[in-house]
């Protein structure tokens, strides 16, 4: 199973997080960053997070979580 994100990379990405980095909004040293515009990302079961953080979109609300069974 695959997630697949399109976006206007000069103006956002997608960084892989854990559950802390998903609700507080931080990206930690080390976070898997997408920033092509257009990212395939294989999901494993159980759920993988995602945020934007670029500007302050994750706390508005860019950020996703998916859950793969």
């Amino acid at each position: 199973m695959h997630a697949v994100f399109n976006y206007s990379p000069s103006t956002h990405n997608v960084v892989q997080v854990g559950a802390a980095g998903y609700s507080g909004c931080s990206a930690p040293s080390g976070a898997k960053v997408f920033n092509s515009g257009s990212d395939r990302v294989t999901l494993s079961r159980g759920t993988t997070y995602f945020i934007c953080s670029l500007a302050s979109h994750c706390q508005s609300g860019m950020k996703l979580a998916v859950t793969a069974t």
